[in-house]
């Protein structure tokens, strides 16, 4: 319900009746007797307000002749009588000295019990959660023997009755700067929330900060707590990350208990361990194996970030391993402990069952939009190259986009803790038939593609029953036919080429393709358009240079500064191009000259930014390359190896002088020239292989 439309409910309890200390005369009596400390205690109650999840918790203060004592927190009891199960982590007392200090409205990103130790206030509390409930109020008297839960996204308040008062506050979330910044503010004296206060605007003392919160009309509503992916190291963290909606990405060492930057998980309520490769059936791509030990080690990490923050808590398990051949497997079936994939599978999947609210998600083949198997057959399908693929394996391929929505279906809908097969739908297929399919559809000969042994230790393919995932309501969509649609431009598929069974040529009829280059900073008339002269003049056989502008002047020719520093080349041929999807997808390596012009290219095509580094970056590994790297393999090792600094980019000399245009163009030099050479080798060994 928009601000502006919520109607305001206001509910007043009653005042509750200060609790009293023993009178004065009960001490000094010697004939009294005296009140045992085994005396039963008065009964806590816990009761539901009109604010869903507000809850009142009546303590039970028990007077004795010291004073009194309550049970400020006890799970146990406060649980069994319908509190969640809050797990505080930090407690926070503050003592207030002056009558009439009014603080809030602040709706903080996590569960608190509010109290008062000493003394006695006001509390009132807005919800700002979206919903029909948005705007609705509730105050009450707060004294040492009642204290309020308050759930993420009300807001709190309080006004100070009595001079030196001190307060209680038990979070269920370590108090962040990042988690502070998220919480949501509404004005104190909003009229249309109807709060009385006991005193009045004229004469409360409100902190300046606490002046400047918005109308409840202006205030927008607390957003729900999001989706964490850990693993984003790895392909398979890193393609899931790209599908989910609104999830954010980490490291599995960001999650480490001494991390470096600790993770505020306060604005989450979901952690997927997306650990792990991508499937592929490239011969020379087959990755190494993970030790169980390794496996277990992580799990545990992040189960017990799950457990200790209450966390819903989905575990992937990647390309699973069986003992014996099947049609296909059902969850129930255990994984081989013969193979090292599968005994780093099976601890993973151990530790995650004890989490309590858990998924444990099997699938297979994913492909993710970079770099994916299908992504590598359309870039040789595009420069017509042979393939090689190995033979006997089959599966069904998972499109990352299928494995996102399958996540979110179950994770939505409520699914019950367990093991769930997830993977797309449709024929079961060896690589083979993927490759030629891949060819087929971007216009080249599928004969080109070739079956090769795989190489010893490769996991055998499995098929998963998908059974029980579709009887939770999910339909994955058939990836066999939706290859086309995955395929780097999918909107503009050549014509399909007949199959035939026809041999595959001595040689293929035209030759490759040229590996494409390309040079990208703002405005395509400085630092891109230099370094595009230059290196076109470098005639390096098999490359193509060309550059591009995040926010072009097109048309325009390169900047008069820079083009006075051209010593090899032609600068009046230039023209300034705007940067285009189709130009990145079109791209094989793209050389940025900052790292905002890379971080404009991963935010709006983040499925094809992976082949975007700095330029700085390129030329020191390029002038470091190892032997075993080709052309064909250069970005995943850039990728592997991204480490760029700022001294990697180029400074924008854009109307900042002569001196400036001499200190970028100098800069370009260098970098061109160890770029250039290392393209030089890479393409000299391709064909001559």
């Amino acid at each position: 319900m928009p601000a502006s439309q919520a109607s305001a409910t206001v509910t007043r309890s009653r005042p509750r009746p200060r609790p009293r200390s023993p009178p004065q005369w009960w001490r000094s009596c010697p004939d009294q007797p005296r009140r045992r400390e085994e005396e039963p205690m008065n009964e806590l109650r816990v009761r539901t307000t009109e604010i869903p999840g507000l809850l009142v918790l009546e303590l039970a203060l028990q007077h004795n002749d010291d004073g009194w004592f309550k049970e400020g927190w006890h799970r146990e009891k406060m649980t069994a009588l319908g509190l969640p199960d809050f797990d505080p982590v930090q407690h926070n007392v503050t003592h207030v000295v002056s009558r009439g200090i009014t603080r809030g409205f602040l709706a903080e990103p996590w569960d608190r019990i509010v109290g008062v130790v000493q003394g006695r206030a006001m509390g009132a509390w807005v919800d700002l959660r979206p919903g029909t409930g948005f705007g609705r109020t509730l105050t009450h008297d707060l004294d040492p023997g009642l204290a309020v839960f308050v759930p993420r996204g009300v807001a709190n308040a309080h006004q100070v009755l009595e001079d030196d008062t001190t307060f209680s506050y038990l979070m269920e979330q370590h108090w962040t700067p990042k988690g502070r910044s998220r919480a949501v503010t509404v004005d104190l004296f909003d009229p249309t929330l109807g709060i009385d206060w006991p005193i009045g605007r004229e004469r409360a003392i409100v902190a300046h900060r606490d002046t400047l919160n918005p109308l409840l009309a202006n205030t927008v509503p607390m957003g729900p707590r999001r989706t964490l992916v850990a693993g984003t190291e790895t392909r398979l963290g890193r393609a899931l990350l790209a599908e989910l909606p609104g999830a954010d990405g980490v490291t599995t060492a960001d999650l480490a208990p001494r991390a470096v930057t600790p993770v505020d998980l306060s604005a989450y309520d979901v952690l997927v361990n997306a650990h792990g490769e991508t499937a592929t059936g490239l011969p020379d791509s087959i990755s190494s194996e993970e030790s169980w030990t390794g496996a277990a080690e992580r799990a545990l990490r992040l189960a017990d970030v799950a457990r200790r923050h209450h966390l819903r808590y989905v575990h992937v398990s990647a390309d699973c391993v069986f003992d014996r051949s099947a049609p296909a497997h059902a969850e129930d079936e255990p994984l081989s402990l013969a193979h090292p994939h599968g005994q780093a599978l099976a601890a993973g999947e151990l530790v995650a069952a004890g989490v309590p609210r858990h998924l444990v998600v099997r699938t297979g083949w994913v492909m993710g939009r970079e770099g994916s198997f299908v992504e590598q057959a359309a870039t040789a399908a595009r420069r017509r190259e042979r393939l090689d693929v190995v033979s006997d394996r089959f599966g069904r391929l998972t499109f990352a986009d299928q494995l996102a929505a399958g996540i979110t279906h179950l994770l939505d809908s409520g699914a019950r803790p367990g093991t769930y097969n997830l993977t797309g739908d449709g024929r079961v297929v060896g690589w083979n038939d993927v490759a030629r399919r891949v060819f087929q559809l971007s216009g080249a000969d599928p004969n080109l593609v070739r079956e090769v042994p795989a190489p010893a230790g490769t996991p055998e393919g499995a098929v998963l029953a998908l059974d029980h995932v579709k009887a939770s309501g999910f339909r994955p969509g058939n990836s066999w036919l939706e290859i086309g649609d995955h395929l780097p431009r999918p909107a503009e598929h050549p014509r399909p080429v007949a199959v035939t069974d026809a041999p595959p040529p001595a040689e293929p009829a035209r030759g490759p393709a040229p590996y494409k280059v390309l040079f990208v900073c703002t405005a395509n008339i400085c630092r891109s358009a230099y370094a595009d002269v230059v290196a076109r003049s470098a005639g390096v056989p098999g490359v193509e240079f060309s550059s591009a502008g995040t926010r072009a002047l097109v048309d325009q020719a390169i900047d008069p500064p820079m083009a006075a520093n051209v010593r090899a080349g032609d600068p009046t041929a230039h023209r300034a191009r705007q940067l285009t999807r189709d130009l990145v997808s079109e791209a094989d390596l793209i050389l940025t000259m900052g790292s905002d012009h890379r971080r404009y290219i991963l935010d709006e095509w983040p499925t094809l930014g992976r082949k975007a580094f700095i330029i700085g970056h390129v030329a020191r590994e390029l002038a470091q390359l190892p032997e075993d790297v080709t052309l064909a393999g250069l970005v995943e090792h850039l990728w592997q190896h991204r480490s760029a600094t700022p001294a990697d980019e180029v400074a924008d000399p854009y109307r900042r002088g002569d001196a400036a245009a001499l200190g970028a163009a100098n800069s370009i030099d260098g970098y061109l020239g160890s770029i250039t050479e290392g393209l030089r080798a890479l393409a000299d060994k391709e064909r001559s292989a």
